[in-house]
Parts: structure tokens; sequence; C-alpha cells
């Protein structure tokens, strides 16, 4: 049924009924109606104002009046469609009812933001939105219209995990689904007390058709009921891709199922811990008496010099300045010029060493140079350096022994730098073989001029890629890099280079990484490149950045993880390293004021760098938003549950904020996901009962229902401390935060607990 109507509500201008053959109306109206079975849309072309009557149910708006868009022309209804243009703002409209599903798009013909829809949620309880996981937030909550206000306008990419929000209008939901998710911003605002969202689309002059768009769903009650509509829409378009398909396709993938993400620190060559006896070591550098020696020493740092002579050899020595002086040593192994045969004349070599001399020094690889001098080292101090083959900390055959033992199964280990797999074969070989997924840190998203004094590795490739592979603003600017450091670069320009890279630290591996975490690439942050040499919409930058993870899978079959786990990229990546916990407090002083009681911590030490292990309590500031289990919902769960492996942004792991630890943990627990840590030999040593107990309650739980979908979430108090997850028909897991038992039939959940039913079983877990 259409209607059109010209004029006010009631006055009607001419009714046109549809039956079974569309008819084209013949005028222009104020305002037009389609019908389905379960709603009827009220819109009015002029202002876009879109009001929708779900069948028993009163007026809610969709979308608001806007003023000055001008004349209405070629207006067309055809059944439950209609198209129409606004000539004065350039755009052509088309609204299409289907059942449940209300669907608007919008095209241009000139360059400029064009804003549609204005959401005033009158009638709303709350907003159901993918920041990161998941949050509900009540329209008149005060708390959250000042933090939603502050963010102010947001690219939906990189603020939202999936292009969509909600709706909770009591006993159904609204859904809003941006057909297309790029180029597009929302903010939020205060109006009469409520919060009111507005959305926005900036037609960029390097898309030929110009157009976005967007999916409104009438659907049930439940607060996770928008993310249930967007899986809905994904696998309708043949754009969900199961875990289980991606484990066929590399069935290293299954590894990830139960287990918990552990970055390793301390991949220096030679460590603190590799020294047997540091008084005999200390003497022997000092006094430099036999030439291999004198050879190292020379070679030291001043940093590591200076150290070497502060240490009191006979005493408990400190911490930072071993740090300081096996460092220096390590960098000093670096040296492939280290050996001179005169020099290790009368020492008895291991054959390996002997191999390796063997061979054209010229030609020996990065592993090759760190594996023969660290041989050469250990010849000549058998008594006092533990076996080369030993060596490091947190990245050591003897971290991975201590996990083996202590029952752990199944992990992902992650190291910071490629470097570590290089110094440490023998690590990644033993991670292998106990069932791991090792893999380095890498990222392709800055550039630095190869003469940078402060860069890091990655952004370094060649002077080439450096003056011509940057990305251009529309003004013929440069986009500045992380921490305004080189350029962004463009994901075209890189694409051999980065196939270089990967090949390169590959082929020097004595076994290969079998996993690989590129950063950036499924954050969001996503560009519109004018540079002459490699153009790219902001569809083209993200399509790149898929098929050069997709690359590595394929050619390497590596298991690939990214920062954030955006959805444009679920189909691809495996896990993602920040959904349950984002960035937090970017910017904020108090983050980084070392007076202060909520500061992170520095880069120091490298072994494990304070600002991942450090335990401090978390800002007040911080817990309605990322916390508050009252305002938190598994959206990306329900939408990827069993696509996606999802945990902790590396900065904010599971063990960071000291008075958010059991909070923490049950989140991990009511969502089926695993925890994350940063560990070395000290760290796993302080946190070893805590993580021993936490993966025997949950990987068990991660096995069963990695591969189901979360099919349903309930509060079941009233102050919604007390919630429900189900995984299909393979587990049910009831999680109170609250500081009280909880009585639920015949179940008592304990005060901070866990009950969980998984695979027949129940299972009760206090943190």
């Amino acid at each position: 049924m259409v209607e059109m109507r010209s004029g006010s509500a009631t006055a009607w201008l001419m009714v046109c009924t549809i039956a079974s053959v569309a008819v084209a109306a013949p005028c222009v109206a104020d305002e037009f109606v389609l019908d389905s079975d379960v709603w009827t849309i009220r819109v009015s072309p002029t202002t876009l104002e879109v009001v929708a009557t779900p069948r028993g149910h009163s007026d809610v708006t969709i979308a608001a009046a806007q003023a000055e868009l001008g004349p209405v022309a070629h207006q067309r209804v055809d059944g439950a469609r209609a198209t129409w243009s606004l000539p004065d703002v350039g755009m052509t409209v088309t609204m299409e009812l289907t059942g449940d599903a209300l669907t608007a798009d919008f095209v241009s013909d000139r360059v400029g933001e064009f804003e549609w829809p204005r959401v005033p949620g009158e009638l709303a309880h709350g907003w159901i939105l993918p920041l990161h996981e998941g949050n509900y937030v009540p329209a008149d909550h005060a708390g959250w219209q000042r933090f939603l206000g502050e963010r102010g306008r947001t690219d939906t990419t990189e603020g939202l995990s999936m292009p969509f929000w909600g709706l909770d209008c009591g006993d159904y939901t609204l859904t809003y689904i941006a057909t297309n998710e790029l180029n597009n911003a929302y903010w939020f605002a205060e109006r009469d007390g409520r919060l009111a969202l507005r959305f926005a689309h900036e037609f960029t002059r390097n898309w030929d058709r110009k157009e976005y768009g967007l999916t409104v769903l009438l659907g049930g009650p439940s607060p996770i009921e928008p993310a249930r509509k967007y899986r809905e829409w994904l696998i309708d378009r043949g754009e969900f891709v199961s875990m289980r398909e991606k484990i066929e396709r590399t069935p290293e993938a299954a590894k990830l199922l139960g287990a918990a993400h552990i970055y390793l620190w301390g991949d220096a060559l030679l460590t603190r811990h590799d020294v047997r006896d540091w008084p005999a070591f200390v003497r022997a550098l000092r006094a430099s008496s036999s030439p291999p020696l004198a050879r190292l020493v020379s070679r030291l740092s001043e940093d590591a010099t200076a150290a070497l002579g502060d240490i009191e050899a006979d005493s408990i020595v400190f911490k930072y300045l071993k740090i300081t002086l096996t460092d220096g040593i390590s960098e000093a192994l670096r040296d492939p010029a280290y050996y001179d045969q005169a020099a290790w004349s009368g020492i008895e070599l291991p054959d390996q060493a002997i191999q390796l001399l063997a061979t054209d020094r010229a030609t020996l690889g990065e592993p090759d140079i760190y594996r023969l001098n660290g041989l050469l080292l250990g010849a000549a101090l058998p008594k006092v350096l533990l076996p080369p083959e030993t060596w490091g900390d947190g990245v050591s055959t003897k971290m991975v022994d201590r996990f083996v033992a202590d029952g752990f199964d199944r992990l992902w280990l992650g190291l910071d730098s490629w470097q570590g797999g290089f110094r440490h074969p023998a690590a990644i070989e033993r991670a292998q073989d106990a069932g791991y997924l090792i893999g380095p840190y890498d990222s392709f998203h800055s550039i630095h001029d190869p003469d940078e004094e402060d860069t890091w590795e990655t952004a370094q490739f060649s002077r080439e890629l450096y003056e011509t592979g940057g990305i251009v603003r529309a003004d013929g600017s440069y986009k500045r890099g992380f921490k305004q450091k080189g350029y962004n670069l463009s994901p075209t320009a890189a694409r051999p280079h980065v196939e270089r890279r990967v090949n390169r630290i590959v082929d020097l591996m004595r076994r290969p990484y079998n996993s690989w975490f590129v950063d950036c690439d499924a954050y969001g942050e996503l560009f519109d490149d004018y540079s002459e040499l490699h153009p790219a919409t902001q569809l083209d930058d993200m399509r790149e950045r898929l098929r050069r993870m997709a690359w590595i899978v394929d050619e390497h079959d590596a298991v690939v993880g990214s920062e954030g786990g955006s959805a444009y990229a679920a189909s691809t990546i495996h896990f993602a390293h920040g959904m349950t916990t984002p960035v937090i407090g970017w910017g904020d002083p108090d983050l980084k004021d070392k007076q202060s009681p909520y500061y992170l911590g520095g880069y120091w030490p490298p072994d494990g760098p304070a600002v991942f292990t450090k335990q401090v309590p978390l800002k007040p500031d911080y817990y309605l938003p990322y916390f508050d289990p009252r305002y938190r919902l598994p959206l990306f769960q329900t939408a990827f549950h069993d696509s996606v492996i999802t945990t902790h942004q590396w900065g904010y792991p599971s063990l960071k904020f000291s008075d958010q630890i059991t909070t923490t943990a049950l989140t991990e627990a009511l969502y089926a996901v695993p925890p994350m840590y940063h560990m070395n030999l000290g760290e796993y040593a302080k946190h070893r009962a805590r993580m021993r107990a936490h993966y025997g309650f949950l990987s068990p739980i991660l096995r069963e229902c990695a591969l189901e979908a979360l099919t349903d979430f309930q509060w079941l108090s009233e102050d919604r401390m007390v919630q429900r997850t189900v995984f299909g028909a393979t587990g049910e897991i009831v999680v109170n935060f609250g500081d009280e038992p909880y009585e639920r039939e015949d179940v008592r959940i304990p005060a901070k607990g866990v009950v969980a039913r998984v695979g027949g079983q129940a299972t009760e877990y206090v943190p």
C-alpha cells in the first residue's frame, strides 16, 4: 500500500493503492507512505523526515526533518519503492521498504558533505552502540551524554567496530546499518535531556559514483538484536566467513581455540638470566685477559662500558646495570667481524660454530651472525654462561619450558620484533613443538626517512619508497605518520616491499613463524589518497590492506591478526587485539605523568616495558565507558564470535588495571574470549598462579564455544550485574559481577563468580 498526501497530516490529496501491479504516482507530494506487514513508514521528500509506526505501537521518528534542501523533482513511487531528486543539493534519493527493512540510498552529483539521518531518539530507552565490543547507553544518562559529547565528530570506521547502531525502544529495536561504511562520520549531542545522533557522509572527488545509504531494520527487544541483524545482513550478502572456513584454509588457526594470548619480552641475544655467575662474569670482562673478551669489550657502547665499570663484581648487582651491560653485549655481537682466528686459538669451538666459520661470512644472514657470535662467546666463557641455545628472557626455551610444565597447551605468543626469532630460533621451534602459535609484530602503516634517528624498524623500507609512497591529502600535503613522524604509507605503493620484507624474514629463519601480527590494518584508520602515483579511495585503501594480510595467510600458511578488528577485516583475519578492551585515554596527561597514580609507565626496561607490565588503578573517568558491566554488551561477539578470536589491545591487557582484574576475568568468561598478558621470566613468576587458575577454567570453555555463534544475551538481575550468554546448543555462561551471591532457579552464582554449563558439564569459578 502506498499513500500520498499534501499539506497537513489530515489533508489528503490522493491515495494510490498498489495491488499486484506497481503503479507510478504521477504527482509530487509533500509526504508518501510505504507499508509492509510489520510497519508503516511515512516519508517527507522535501525534509527527509521519516516516521515509522510499527504494528501495535506509536510513531517513532527514524530521521528528523531537515531544512533548506530545496524543492523536490522527478518523484516516482512504484509499489514499496520511491525515488526523487533534490536539485538544489544535487541529490537523488531512493527509499524502499521490504518487510522489516527500510533502505535509503543517496546518490550525489557533486563533491561535499551530506547529512542524514538526524536521529532524535525521543522514544528510545537507550542506544546500542558497537564502541569496540559494545555498549548499552541509556538515552538520559548524564555521564554517557558527557562522554559521547566530548568525543565529538567521529569517523565511523575508527569509532565503531561495526557499521551500525541500534535503538532500544522497549518492545522492539531499530537497527541502522550503513551500507557504505566509508567516508562517514557521526556525533552525539544532548537534546532535551536525551542523547541525539547525527550522521553525515562526505562525497569525495575520487569516487566516480558518489553514493551512500542506510538500511533501517525493525527487530525484537533484545539488547543484542542490532548485532544479530547486522550478522544476518552480512550473511545474506555472502560476506560472513566463519572460523571453521578459515581453519579449512589455514589449519594452524585451530590452535587459536582455547589459547591465551601472551606478548613475550626480553629478546636480546644475551640477557641477565643467561649468566650463571655474575661476579665471575664481571671480573672476566674487566680483566679482558683473553682475546675474545678483549674484542667484545672494545665493541661495547658507552652505556654498556659505564655499566661494566659501575657493577660491584663481588656483591649482588643492580638489575639496571645487568640489563644495560647484557644489552650492550648483545648489540656488540651483531658485528659480523667479531671472530678473529688468532683470538680464538686454543679455545675449543662447537661443531656448529666451525660449520658457520667454514662459510663465507659475507653471505651469512642476521640469524647466522647472532648464532655464530653467541657460540663464540659461549665457548670463551663456558662455565660462566648458560649454553647459547637456551639464552633469552621471555623469548627463550626457558620461558616456553615453564609454560609447558605449567599446563599451558595452547598459547598465542607475540614478539615485539621479528628479530627475536633471528636471535632465538630454538625458542621458536620449542614453542611450535609445544603446539603454540608464535609470530612477530609487524606494521606497514608508516614510513620514515632512512636517516631518521628516532625511528622503528617496521617504518623503514627504502629511500625511494619514502620519497614516493606517502599518502597525499586532497590539498596536496603529505599525511603525517604515527606520532607525526614520517608519512602514512600507501598500501598500493607498499605492496611489493611488504612481500619482500615478509619473504626475507621467512627465508632467514631456521623455522618460520606460524603467525603474524599486522598492526593498524584492521584498526579502521583508512585514507583517501590523492597522489598521482598511487591514487586511492578509502575503499581501495581497505582492500589493499586486506589483500596483503590475505597474502601472508596464503603464501606462508600463517595465522594472521591485527589491531582492533573492525568488521571490514573480519573475513580475512583470524584474531584481533583491541576489541574487548580498546585504547583508553589517548592523550590524557594523567596517564603520562610520572607523579600521577594512573601513570601507565614508560618503555623501560626493554626486557619488560612498564607501560605493558606495570599494574595501576584505572582512572575513574574510564570506568563507565570501558569497564562498568551494566553498560557493556557483547555486540561484536554476537556478530563475529565464530569468525574472529578477539581480546584486549596490548597496552591494556588482562592484568594492567589492578582494580579491574576480576571484572576483566569475568568479562572474558562471559564473552568466551581469551585473556592477554605481557610476560618475561620475572613477570611470569609473579603472576603464574593467577594465570594457571584462569587458564584452567577458561581454556576448555573457549575450545568448546569458539566455533559457535553467541546466540543469546540477557540481564538476569534488575541492576544488570548478573548476565547470561548462550553459545548455540553448546554452552551457557552466567556471570555475577555483584558483591552478593545470586540465586537463579536451582543455581547459586557466587559473588564475583561464574557458573558455566558447557558440553554437559557445570563448572563454578571465582577469579
